[in-house]
């Protein structure tokens, strides 16, 4: 039981945690807009987290060696906190991005305590099941926290308020828990030399999630701002709450599919159907809030699913051993898209197409993805079904791979035989 009331108190720590940044979601890019700001300026700044996450992914495990779980929580939440609170303080541009990029850097670190934590303090046969509800629940809270920033009578620095409140909150249930550090696998990063080696496809798919996803989620409240009349954060909160969940309802389906035909030739279905939605919302981009919030989740259901299959398919082709090091490289291959993804969200938007242009390069993008899934397809055979792992979804932020995915470690097998802690 303590070790099932160690993961609730973590569990409690990651909902805080998503909550704050599902506030974040619609509060930074409606705020940026109001400040006039240009809509390469504000993917720029949605660039700056993407780069603060792959600094903060690459150092969070030299951290947590050297102090801790609970200090190095501690101290990645109270930066986080800090960070959102100077958002507050000003407008500046540069200020902003300095925010930002610390912001990224903490909720990398956040997401490897959590993860490493969870799956440490798990018996290895209910692993997967426990690390799927961390991603339920975690996804709740990015879909409740932008209803909140909406509430009456709330401006958005009333919401960079209320994140950096929930930031600090968090902090309460993991310095609270009873459980002794958690062991941290010693991991490598894999070069992108060799993660094109192992599998081209996966990293080209967590590429183009990062570049189309960021991208296009970076200016979808802003864009909803176009389809109601209603207070600005309201709509923005309905479509980002609608893509969120479109996503939650596709992704499991998605992944036992890829688990009974080729994963490449999924990836591309998802990738097609997102092209389509986008195309659609290209040729009407202004449909009014309920048809627009359909659009919207019809394409975050197929967008927002491919990653976890493409991580799926990487797990195929890799050996056991390297599985830790394919977790980490993937998920810098992800953030080198998402950095650039804004940037280039942010110059379709501002071309004269407008939100037309913000909708045909997603669909390119997703397009170019199809394609590609179809080519490698035909390169190289598919992983014999019986060789393949059981699909577990793992979200794009998820650097725990090796946790679920690949063989017990020694470690595992003692803490399954031995007495609970």
């Amino acid at each position: 039981m303590l070790i099932y009331r160690n993961v609730a108190f973590a569990l409690a720590s990651v909902i805080l945690l998503q909550l704050a940044a599902g506030a974040l979601w619609i509060a930074l890019p409606l705020a940026m807009d109001g400040y006039g700001w240009s809509r390469v300026a504000i993917g720029t700044v949605f660039a700056a987290y993407s780069a603060g996450f792959m600094a903060g992914a690459y150092f969070a495990p030299y951290i947590i060696r050297r102090v801790g779980h609970i200090r190095a929580f501690a101290g990645y939440a109270g930066g986080a906190a800090a960070v959102t609170l100077m958002l507050a303080l000003g407008s500046d541009f540069s200020w902003w991005m300095l925010a930002r990029f610390g912001f990224g850097v903490c909720i990398a670190g956040l997401f490897a305590v959590s993860e490493s934590w969870i799956a440490d303090a798990t018996p290895p046969e209910r692993r997967g099941a426990v690390l799927s509800m961390y991603q339920i629940f975690g996804r709740a809270g990015l879909i409740a926290g932008p209803f909140i920033v909406a509430l009456p009578g709330l401006d958005l620095v009333d919401g960079f308020i209320i994140a950096g409140m929930f930031l600090a909150l968090c902090l309460v249930p993991v310095v609270f828990t009873t459980r002794g550090q958690p062991s941290l696998p010693q991991t490598e990063l894999v070069s992108p030399l060799r993660l094109l080696e192992i599998s081209p496809a996966a990293a080209g798919a967590v590429f183009a999630a990062g570049v189309v996803n960021s991208g296009l989620l970076a200016f979808l409240p802003i864009w909803a701002e176009t389809l109601s009349g209603a207070v600005a954060a309201q709509p923005a909160a309905i479509v980002i709450g609608v893509v969120y969940v479109g996503s939650m309802l596709t992704q499991w389906p998605a992944g036992h599919i890829s688990d009974r035909f080729d994963r490449r030739v999924v990836i591309a279905i998802l990738a097609a159907a997102a092209a389509a939605a986008a195309l659609v919302l290209a040729v009407i981009p202004t449909p009014g809030l309920v048809t627009g919030a359909l659009l919207a989740g019809l394409w975050g259901g197929a967008s927002l699913a491919y990653y976890a299959v493409a991580v799926a398919h990487a797990v195929d082709r890799s050996r056991a051993e390297e599985l830790p090091a394919i977790a980490s490289g993937l998920l810098m291959v992800w953030a080198a898209g998402s950095i650039v993804g804004p940037i280039l969200a942010g110059l379709a938007y501002s071309g004269p197409l407008e939100a037309r242009g913000l909708f045909l390069f997603a669909a390119a993008a997703s397009l170019v993805l199809t394609a590609a899934m179809f080519v490698r397809q035909r390169q190289r055979r598919p992983v014999d079904e019986a060789e393949r792992e059981d699909f577990v979804y793992l979200g794009a932020t998820s650097g725990e791979l090796a946790e679920i995915a690949g063989p017990e470690s020694e470690a595992d097998e003692a803490r399954a035989q031995g007495p609970a802690s």
